[in-house]
């Protein structure tokens, strides 16, 4: 049976350009430091020179850079075209669109998981990395739960704050910081989750 040919992904040049620019970087460094990154530069080349490559080499592109995947394809830049009535609103959209804002956390966030799901591994890892089982979590009652989570975001906030004064993406962590917190000590059991029809396209 022949081999089945690898499905390519876009990739953009002047995104490329720009992420490398960003991080004081070129493709000949990228290739030099191969312990690391783990690609020729003659492979990246060539990605530039087909305008696309594979969704491996993208990734490990977007890893090292420190810029999501998606914004190196072009993907957001594609998204702007598509919404904008004329050339003009293009250039005014694509002004909002930048490296630095699209680090490669975002691909982790967006990785084949909810933030109800990140966050459930979030607190299990918690307790697994101190010896407590996600049993004993279980056996407490909810009003426990709550107070411990919310006790843990009272704990670890103030840590993050004070060695972190912004975000992945460059921005301030305060207020959004917060903004688990506030998940948790808004959220209630018993209201109904909205119908499967709410999430739908209109």
């Amino acid at each position: 049976m022949a081999n089945k040919k690898m499905k390519k992904i876009p990739l953009n040049k002047e995104c490329l350009k720009e992420a490398l620019e960003l991080r004081d970087t070129s493709i000949r460094k990228l290739g030099e430091d191969y312990n690391k990154f783990g690609w020729s530069s003659k492979s990246i080349e060539r990605g530039i020179k087909e305008g696309e490559v594979s969704a491996k080499l993208l990734d490990a592109l977007g890893r090292y850079l420190d810029v999501e995947p998606d914004y190196l394809s072009g993907k957001y830049h594609q998204i702007c075209k598509k919404i904008a009535d004329n050339d003009a609103m293009y250039s005014i959209l694509k002004k909002g669109l930048c490296a630095k804002k699209f680090p490669y956390l975002k691909k982790q966030q967006s990785a084949n998981y909810d933030g109800e799901f990140l966050y459930s591994k979030y607190l299990e890892y918690i307790l697994i990395i101190h010896d407590i089982s996600k049993k004993q979590f279980y056996e407490m009652t909810f009003e426990q739960q709550k107070e411990f989570q919310l006790s843990l975001e009272d704990a670890i906030v103030p840590v993050l704050m004070k060695y972190f004064s912004k975000n992945a993406m460059e921005q301030d962590l305060y207020p959004e910081i917060y903004r688990l917190r506030m998940e948790i000590d808004s959220y209630d059991p018993d209201e109904p989750e909205p119908p499967d029809e709410f999430f739908l396209d209109k």
